[in-house]
């Protein structure tokens, strides 16, 4: 189960959104003359679907479950990024692509594949999600030096389809054969409403818990694909060539796939808001230095940094929200909490473009992110600590 998630997140739309589409900005803006402002909205506009559509997606998994969510999402997916390969060159059209691969995805966003895991798993439940959502940093590290590669090959189109091709070749037959959420359904339907949780969506939104995580993952989501999706862009700026920006850019995915495992592990053993603070503040403190300039080693530390916070961030929206509201109405304060989380992703990546053409640069608005993570990490701290024992179902 652990190792299927891992693979389906690798290859799903949250590593499409944050590390996949800056890919192919240039590539799209020297065929067809766009800005970047104007490819990076097609972006807004997909996670803003994603916001409007994160609620309903999260009452849906409470009613069916993951797996009959997973698997046609898988399929559409695909579909929508052969789509993407043949797109005409025109601008509503790039868009309308984007809204489909936004509803088409839907199944594949972390939550199914959570809403499984903290079924099966209580007292390692923290490493367990770590393990599964590290699958984001592996395709932070793995797809945007094999993407540029098969760009440089194959062209854009052909980069597309092989993303596509993935998704039937690797994700589709391993989500078949292991992804089985039976076993845990029970356990979740079961789960008793602990003291400092809640039966159902009503009661979550009267307290200061959920508030809190809404508030956090709008910031989060902000910088998480402010600086993820203009990032070859921004390595490019910088003098760096397409291929030795994506190279590059895989010290982002190392970030996050050790910022993964790492709160993972620490937050089964250690305070959990501490944990998430000092997280933020490394991201903070790399998205300072890559506002400050920089080369070689130095944009790699930063780059590390930056991700290890990054990495940490679906990590804590599983645990908090399973800890702090319980399981008894996972899928729908899920929903909600995503959905801040991607009205945040849609306005980092344009934000930060426009600060380029308006500010002369990319380092104001890093700055700017920079400022945001330092925020939700003190925030955290708001969060009233969990009694002992409080932080186990049964």
């Amino acid at each position: 189960m652990v190792a299927t998630s891992t693979l389906g997140l690798m290859l799903g739309y949250s590593t499409y959104i944050s590390y996949v589409f800056g890919v192919f900005v240039r590539p799209l803006g020297a065929e067809f003359g766009w800005s970047r402002p104007q490819i990076a909205f097609a972006l807004t506009l997909c996670n803003w679907f994603v916001v409007a559509l994160s609620p309903l997606a999260g009452f849906m998994l409470d009613r069916v479950g993951p797996r009959r969510m997973l698997l046609p999402s898988v399929l559409g997916l695909a579909g929508m990024l052969f789509a993407l390969a043949l797109q005409p060159g025109s601008l509503p059209v790039f868009y309308a692509l984007h809204l489909g691969l936004a509803l088409a995805a839907l199944g594949t966003l972390p939550a199914v594949y959570t809403r499984a895991i903290v079924g099966w798993f209580d007292e390692r439940r923290g490493i367990a999600l770590g393990v599964a959502l590290a699958g984001v940093g592996l395709g932070g590290i793995l797809l945007p030096p094999a993407l540029q590669a098969a760009i440089g090959s194959l062209g854009w189109r052909g980069a597309y389809t092989a993303l596509g091709v993935a998704m039937l070749v690797l994700v589709l037959p391993a989500a078949l054969r292991f992804f089985d959420d039976r076993a845990s359904a029970p356990a979740v339907k079961a789960a008793p409403v602990p003291s400092h949780g809640v039966a159902n969506l009503r009661e979550a939104a009267r307290t200061r818990t959920f508030w809190l995580l809404i508030a956090i993952f709008v910031l989060l989501g902000t910088m998480t694909l402010g600086v993820s999706a203009s990032l070859v862009p921004i390595l490019t700026d910088s003098g760096l060539t397409p291929q030795a920006a994506a190279a590059m850019a895989s010290s982002l995915g190392v970030g996050v796939l050790v910022g993964r495992i790492a709160s993972g592990l620490l937050i089964d053993r250690l305070p959990a808001r501490l944990v998430a603070l000092v997280c933020m503040l490394a991201s903070s403190a790399g998205l300072a230095g890559l506002a400050s300039g920089g080369a070689g080693a130095v944009i790699a530390v930063c780059l590390f940094l930056t991700g290890f916070g990054i990495g940490a961030e679906f990590d804590f929206m599983s645990w908090f929200v399973s800890r702090y509201l319980g399981l008894r109405a996972y899928g729908r304060i899920y929903g909600w909490t995503y959905a801040a989380f991607q009205l945040g992703c849609g306005m980092g990546p344009l934000l930060m473009a426009l600060g380029r053409e308006r500010l002369g640069g990319y380092g104001p608005g890093l700055m700017g992110l920079s400022a945001a993570a330092a925020l939700a990490g003190l925030m955290f701290l708001a969060f009233p600590p969990l009694a002992h024992g409080a932080t186990r179902e049964a």
